[in-house]
């Protein structure tokens, strides 16, 4: 019966000791995509600030193995960096503030595909300031599955934005734009009296289409405009919120 307690014992002290708390949380989506080539790949998840400290979090591509004319980039929430950014944290420099405890921060990881089917490895790993060492790592896998000539995607050659469809709407509708050049894009929603009611894109994004919903369900009835700004381009339109 003493070796009995004894064993449990040494299996206690075990467990303890190789126990290792953590200051944070990670929620990951998935970590593998599949897509066309021109397609661009967005792995969400988010980091929980899970300890009873304010946390400033950090977030850094420790590997980027990707084809030709490929790029990926960190973001937080609509917010996407430079894809020659490797490191970002919760602080004034990424217009960012750090978790009060029980706070989530919204990140992603975008892989934009060009010219090479092929797949990309990148490895994103989280921590905090307080516990720099203390690190949760995410393997993610974006590959590329080669299509006909005729569904490829064609180069832009200027930049541009749709009417939204359906116009009018309720609640959602779709914007597609394209960049010519790449750069940081803004989309952002008016009402009529001129005051930004949301923002749908507000980031880098390398050359070529896309699009974006929006959803309107809190916002009443009305006229609203929405605005692009990319590399000095500059255009507004109109759409109708009928509920």
């Amino acid at each position: 019966m003493k070796k009995f307690f004894s064993l449990i014992f040494f299996l206690s002290v075990l467990i303890v000791q190789t126990a290792s708390p953590q200051d944070i949380q990670v929620v990951v989506h998935r970590t593998f995509i599949d897509s066309t080539l021109g397609s661009e790949m967005i792995f969400d998840f988010e980091v929980i600030n899970v300890s009873s400290f304010q946390q400033t979090v950090f977030e850094v591509r420790t590997i980027n193995n990707l084809p030709a004319d490929w790029l990926s980039s960190l973001c937080f929430g609509l917010s996407c960096f430079s894809p020659l950014t490797d490191s970002v944290a919760t602080t004034p420099d990424f217009f960012a503030d750090p978790l009060e405890p029980g706070d989530t921060l919204i990140t992603s990881l975008h892989v934009w595909a060009f010219n090479n089917n092929g797949t990309a490895n990148v490895q994103v790993q989280v921590g905090t300031f307080r516990n720099p060492n203390d690190r949760i790592t995410i393997d993610f896998t974006a590959t590329t599955i080669p299509v006909s000539v005729e569904d490829e995607t064609v180069a832009v050659e200027k930049f541009f934005i749709e009417q939204n469809y359906p116009n009018p709407f309720n609640p959602s509708t779709k914007i597609k734009y394209g960049i010519a050049k790449a750069g940081n894009v803004e989309i952002s929603v008016y009402n009529i009296l001129g005051s930004k009611v949301a923002t749908l894109v507000n980031g880098f994004k390398p050359a070529g289409t896309y699009s974006v919903n929006f959803d309107a369900s809190k916002l009443s009835s009305g006229i609203y405009f929405y605005k692009i700004t990319a590399n000095g381009f500059v255009q507004t339109k109109k759409m109708i919120l009928e509920k």
